[in-house]
């Protein structure tokens, strides 16, 4: 699981690294049959170019340096 801190890659643009410097929960607007799913989270990524862009989970991958 990422965490606040973790240096990170977007997995479509890995030459774009940052620091993870904030987690959000979102609610869900997709329901299902049982009822609305749980939330989404939203990582906050401070890239090395001073770009601030949100990503889900699913699209960031952690740099192993």
């Amino acid at each position: 699981m990422l965490k606040v801190g973790d240096r990170v890659f977007p997995i479509m643009n890995m030459g774009h690294v940052g620091v993870i410097v904030e987690v959000k929960i979102k609610k869900s607007k997709q329901w299902m049959v049982g009822g609305a799913s749980g939330g989404v989270r939203h990582l906050i990524v401070q890239h090395d170019d001073g770009a601030k862009i949100s990503y889900t989970s699913n699209d960031l991958m952690r740099l192993d340096d």
